[in-house]
């Protein structure tokens, strides 16, 4: 009876990583690109900061194109970044997939380290959102 459980509960855990393992940093980052059609909204009310250096926010990726329909298999999506002030950079933290009537379909977590920091170019939206949360 114990080995049951026991090949039950590594057969559970095995599953259950290797599903993280195809959610990693490269999924998120490959969501978290604006496409064409889509435009990128920085959320105002999710700006957070941790002390001088550490700041949070969250950018809605949105279908904006009127000249053509929205593909069927389109998804809205919500980017949360980790702002580092002092260097100047962000990384993504987590992405969220939903479906046209906005429930979560997905959520990938990106752990701490697990991807590099970016520093935006000038004059990039990017680096507007990054001013405006480091100024708070």
């Amino acid at each position: 009876m114990n080995f049951r459980i026991a090949s039950m509960t590594l057969a559970i855990s095995l599953v259950a990583a290797a599903a993280a393992r195809a959610d990693g940093p490269e999924e998120a980052e490959a969501l978290a690109q604006v496409r064409d059609g889509e435009s990128a909204t920085l959320d105002l009310q999710t700006i957070r900061r941790y002390g001088d250096v550490v700041g949070r926010f969250e950018v809605a990726l949105v279908w904006t194109d009127s000249t053509r329909p929205m593909p069927a298999d389109y998804s809205p999506r919500r980017v949360r970044y980790m702002a580092n002030c002092e260097e100047g950079t962000m990384t993504i933290a987590a992405v969220g997939v939903f479906d046209p009537a906005g429930r979560v379909q997905k959520t990938i977590v990106v752990p701490p380290r697990a991807s590099d920091p970016v520093t935006p170019e000038k004059g990039t939206e990017a680096a507007k959102w990054l001013r405006r949360v480091c100024m708070f």
